[in-house]
């Protein structure tokens, strides 16, 4: 008598499917372990993020640089772009010609730091705000970035800013059109929410700096684009023309009326 055999087609039957279970399990085990590798990295990867974004936030823009009020270059710098803005103004031009002036942000950034503080007093405007620092601009393609120093109840001060674009409404009239904001370095589309709460406060409170700014920045009011002369004759300004570093006021001289 033959001893009992399994047949071989069984055993190879389920050679083949207990092999099949180990090789799907190992699969599965390592596909999971690789979800779960990638889902940590992801993560990782966030917090960096988050982490950079932060710390952005609290960095000093490369440009913001306020010289201080007694620098003497800055000062002669401030002076000499004054002058020159007021004399291509008064300049006698052909009436109704197009003609261009470039200011360049180092310019401008000179005269806030060293002669607006002397010119709001000499026009009879209010003061600067105390609780804002002093002002500078970085002009780019895309907007002027309006940024200055905003000290905490702590102690720690934070660069906020505003990003605006000079657009002409109807002829004689121009709006100032916020198109983004600033946290530090960091770029934001839309103005930073503690500057603009303090600057409503400060407006409810009467400070009249800050209604002028609530009205012609955050409100968006139209103001003229005509600028009167001595002598009667208007400066019509016709575009604002933003580059790199400098922004080009493009206008015509009118006759007098």
């Amino acid at each position: 008598m033959e001893p009992d055999t399994v047949p071989p087609t069984e055993t190879t039957e389920e050679g083949v499917a207990s092999t099949d279970d180990t090789t799907a399990d190992a699969a599965t085990s390592k596909g999971g372990s690789n979800l779960q590798f990638l889902a940590a990295l992801i993560f990782l990867a966030f917090i960096v993020v988050i982490v950079i974004l932060w710390v952005m936030t609290m960095m000093t823009p490369a440009w913001y640089a306020p010289p201080a009020a007694d620098d003497a270059p800055a000062a002669e710098l401030a002076q000499k772009a004054e002058f020159g803005l007021v004399e291509n103004m008064q300049k006698i031009r052909e009436p109704g010609a197009t003609w261009k002036l470039r200011i360049s942000d180092d310019a401008v950034n000179a005269w806030l730091a060293t002669r607006m503080s002397k010119w709001l007093a000499h026009e009879g405007h209010p003061p600067w705000p105390e609780y804002l620092g002093i002002p500078q601009i970085h002009t780019t393609p895309s907007g002027i970035i309006m940024a200055i120093e905003l000290a905490s109840d702590g102690g720690a001060s934070r660069i906020l800013g505003l990003q605006i674009e000079p657009e002409i409404a109807i002829e004689g009239t121009m709006r100032l059109v916020i198109v983004g904001g600033l946290l530090g370095r960091l770029p934001v589309p839309a103005p930073p929410s503690s500057l603009l709460e303090m600057v409503r406060d400060a407006a409810t409170d009467g400070d009249e700096s800050s209604a002028l700014a609530v009205q012609y920045l955050l409100d968006g009011v139209d103001f003229s684009s005509l600028m009167p002369l001595v002598d009667g004759r208007r400066v019509q300004i016709d575009q604002v023309q933003l580059e790199n570093g400098s922004f080009v006021l493009v206008a015509r001289t009118l006759p007098r009326s």
